[in-house]
């Protein structure tokens, strides 16, 4: 038996090589990474710790992403919102988030009345919201199902799902119940694989209550794999330290690995298309397959091979317009993950050769849309169209320095909805106001030209650029065109013309002088009383921007009124500030010349603002993300 001191000094030297050991031989993070729960190892995927080993700059540029971080085990580094005790209420019911430990829970009201306790056990989104499945076992499997509340990042608030998703006021609380397992897996997660359990034939699809999953994935967000394709032979090849720094010398040589850049443009944008591109199974049988063990495409692979990208008269089953409402009236989508269907409508990738990396990349240093630099400006598209840069003024017949000279807001406009806010189009096209007023689309012209009708911006591409540009002929909800294409589209259009121009409403860089913003901003206050939560949230956030740029003392009454509040007191404020318009504007803002909205001394013309609204009957939607 040792003497004490001296099994003192024993125990506390060895204990720094028993870590080191530890670290060098005993605990793997590979192995690690590959044990926990949800992830397997099959079909040739090896995760991202195992390509952090050779490739850790790339790994560290990628774990910088919001892909990386996309979906995530619920643990205190991954929660982002504040489960503080609080209590939340929407459509007259309450729930409370609040912590107990490391766990964090959510009590909310039960389906068939009283109350439930959900444990947070998967998070989805970090970037603008983030979204919480509770995991429920079912049978010999387990269900991760969407709680209704999320927690909007950029506002640091609680929001219900129904305010959300575009979709009108709904006080069912289990209306966007989801289950990840057969939704979110397939494009949140490398390598899905939803594991569908059935209760006897393959081709069984049981009632949504009672399906459960056997759910794996190779990475837990979007990894390395998704990408570049899994990554075994890869690993394999590259063991030996010979054969990894001989390659470095050979220019053609077999890597087993995808990278998207280097390879031609269709299996390039497929890369991204595999989940920015909204599609179906091809064959749609093959739907059988997926539901168990996940799409067949991978990176590198022709897209089309194994998918079929959704487009407006895409069926399913007998149906063929189940996807209509997804897409402006001349084929353009109007939703995001529609981006790859939107790239290779344009010209630029149809005859020539812009592919997703031409502007994007995985591992740049914006990570907030994944941009190359100087990408959001005109050197987007003049890396291309160089002679343009030559004499702009002569091309847009804009001031050089104004919006209007911006190929990106000629271009790609914001006129798709997703997430709560107005994404620019990646179907790159010239505008063209016939066409874009008769297919209800919003159009670049009108969306800057806040105050200018349809008519005005077909003679005025006529008188510009040449006689192959006409007035449009009409619109699809009646609306005059005489209107400004903003007032009428947010009181008459459909709810994705309505979100994007409330947004575009409040854009400061509009050749619209504070002082003849009347019109636009009786509108936007009328808007706030739209059956939409999220059109009503995207007008009060313009209308708080123009307040901002020309008082008229109604901030304080925006900063109190909340979209999801009670609808009673929601209305109050809403029709108050209609009411006291007139009065507040006055000596603040100019008449407008011509105006069938506005009586003299800026009284609203409500009769004719009730009867444009109620044109909104004809194009109710609802859709969730």
């Amino acid at each position: 038996m040792l003497p004490r001191s001296l099994s003192v000094v024993v125990v506390t030297t060895a204990a720094p090589v028993a870590i080191v050991v530890s670290l060098v031989l005993g605990f793997d993070v590979v192995e690690h990474e590959a044990s926990r729960a949800l992830v397997h190892r099959d079909a040739d995927f090896v995760g991202a710790t195992t390509c952090q080993r050779c490739h850790p700059d790339q790994h560290a540029t990628w774990d910088r992403t919001f892909h990386s971080s996309m979906t995530q085990y619920a643990d205190p580094d991954s929660v982002v919102g504040v489960f503080d005790g609080r209590s939340v209420t929407f459509y007259g019911k309450s729930a409370c988030v609040f912590r107990d430990g490391e766990r964090f829970l959510m009590d909310l009201p039960a389906k068939g009345g009283g109350r439930r306790t959900a444990e947070v056990a998967l998070t989805v989104g970090s970037r603008r919201y983030q979204q919480y499945f509770e995991r429920i076992e079912r049978r010999e499997g387990v269900v991760m199902r969407r709680l209704p509340l999320l927690w909007h990042i950029e506002a640091k608030r609680w929001l219900h799902l129904n305010g959300v998703f575009l979709g009108s006021d709904d006080a069912n609380w289990e209306k966007h119940t989801q289950n990840w397992n057969q939704n979110c897996i397939f494009c949140h997660n490398t390598g899905p694989r939803p594991g569908y359990l059935t209760g006897g034939s393959e081709r069984e699809l049981l009632a949504s209550a009672e399906r459960t999953f056997d759910s794996k994935v190779a990475v837990l967000g979007i990894a390395c794999e998704s990408c570049h394709g899994p990554g075994r032979a890869h690993v394999e090849r590259y063991q030996g330290i010979a054969t990894r720094y001989g390659d470095y010398l050979v220019a053609d040589n077999d890597t087993r690995i995808v990278h998207p850049n280097k390879i031609d443009k269709e299996r390039s944008v497929g890369v991204c298309g595999q989940c920015h591109g909204q599609r179906v199974p091809k064959p749609l049988q093959r739907y059988w397959e997926w539901r168990r063990t996940g799409p067949t495409f991978r990176s590198g692979d022709h897209l089309s091979d194994h998918v079929t990208p959704v487009r407006p008269d895409t069926p399913v089953g007998d149906d063929s317009g189940v996807f209509a409402a997804r897409f402006w009236g001349d084929g353009t989508p109007r939703l995001t993950a529609y981006e790859y269907q939107g790239v290779t409508m344009s010209a630029c990738y149809l005859k020539g050769s812009m592919t997703c990396g031409t502007c994007h990349s995985m591992h740049g240093d914006d990570v907030h849309g994944q941009v190359k630099p100087g990408m959001r400006t005109d050197r987007a598209c003049l890396q291309c169209h160089a002679k343009i840069g030559n004499d702009i003024q002569a091309h847009t017949k804009h001031a050089p320095a104004s919006s209007g000279s911006r190929c990106l807001e000629c271009h790609m406009p914001r006129i798709v909805y997703g997430i709560v806010e107005a994404h620019r189009s990646h179907r790159i096209d010239v505008p063209d106001a016939a066409r874009d007023v008769e297919h209800g689309r919003p159009n670049a012209c009108t969306l800057c030209h806040l105050d200018k009708s349809p008519i005005w911006a077909g003679d005025k591409m006529r008188e510009l650029w040449g006689e192959s540009y006409r007035r449009p002929a009409k619109r699809p909800s009646g609306a005059p065109l005489t209107l400004p294409d903003a007032s009428a589209s947010l009181l008459a259009g459909d709810p994705v013309q309505r979100f994007v121009f409330a947004r575009s409403a409040g854009r400061l860089d509009a050749p619209v002088a504070p002082a003849d913003k009347a019109e636009l901003r009786v509108v936007l206050q009328t808007t706030l009383l739209d059956a939409y939560p999220s059109i009503r949230w995207r007008a009060q956030k313009s209308l708080v921007a123009l307040e901002r740029e020309l008082p008229l003392g109604i901030g304080q009454d925006l900063a109190r009124w909340d979209h999801e509040g009670e609808i009673v007191a929601r209305k109050e404020v809403a029709h108050r500030l209609l009411g006291s318009f007139a009065r507040l504007g006055l000596g603040k803002l100019r008449q407008p010349a011509r105006t069938t909205l506005l009586g003299p001394e800026l009284r609203p013309n409500l009769k004719l603002m009730r009867s444009l609204l109620n044109l909104q009957s004809k194009s109710a939607i609802s859709i969730g993300e």
